[in-house]
């Protein structure tokens, strides 16, 4: 995630669990856990997780409290909307604003997205242009952004100095069908402590950041 996100590995995050086996303990609330189990496994309306990951977000920045707004269904920059296309295609499903400025995205999609690499491959290929669309928008140094399918996280992240996001893109080859965005990126799930914990650690990173403009 870069040198400014406090990043731990998902094995050394396990390690912290190991009293329990391999059941992880979430840190989640109560009343956010019954929200996800509360979802159908196999659903595949994506707006079913629109309510849980908008309490969510409302509730890790402060929303009540502080200047953060969360803006379901963020319309991008008319400079970046092309003429012919939808415009369920310039719009984002969570963006976390400060001052009217993207500081962290969130897009989601069904859980049996993750199966298909043709899914895995759009979702990866959202994100990217989504990046791209905000790139000049951004307050902070990074961009933060997940990509959600159901309960499964997959984590990107821009520095506005170079562009760069990561993880990089893998080249498909021309002949041959490839998985060039694999199914592991969305290992870490939001119900779980190391999911949390690294979904955690993504929010503190874009406050320390904002706190700082």
């Amino acid at each position: 995630m870069g040198d400014g996100v406090p990043w731990c590995s998902v094995d050394k995050l396990r390690n912290r669990t190991s009293d329990l086996g391999d059941q992880l303990l979430s840190m989640l609330s109560q009343r956010i856990l019954d929200m996800f189990a509360r979802i159908p496994p196999d659903t595949t309306i994506e707006n079913k997780y629109y309510g849980v990951y908008d309490k969510l977000l409302n509730g890790v920045f402060d929303t009540s409290a502080t200047d953060y707004t969360v803006e379901p269904q963020y319309a991008l920059p008319e400079a970046f909307q092309a003429p012919g296309v939808p415009s369920v295609d310039f719009v984002v499903t969570y963006v976390v604003a400060l001052d009217e400025k993207p500081v962290f995205f969130l897009e989601i999609k069904p859980p049996g997205h993750v199966n298909f690499i043709s899914t895995r491959i759009a979702a990866d290929t959202q994100m990217r242009n989504r990046f791209s669309s905000f790139y000049d928008v951004v307050p902070t140094p990074k961009l933060h952004g997940i990509s959600v399918m159901g309960k499964r996280l997959a984590f990107y992240s821009m520095e506005k100095t170079t562009g760069h996001i990561v993880p990089e893109r893998i080249q498909p080859a021309e002949n041959y069908v490839t998985d060039i965005v694999p199914v592991n990126r969305w290992e870490l799930e939001i119900t779980t402590e190391v999911g949390h914990q690294q979904f955690m650690a993504v929010v503190n990173d874009v406050k320390g950041m904002a706190a700082a403009l």
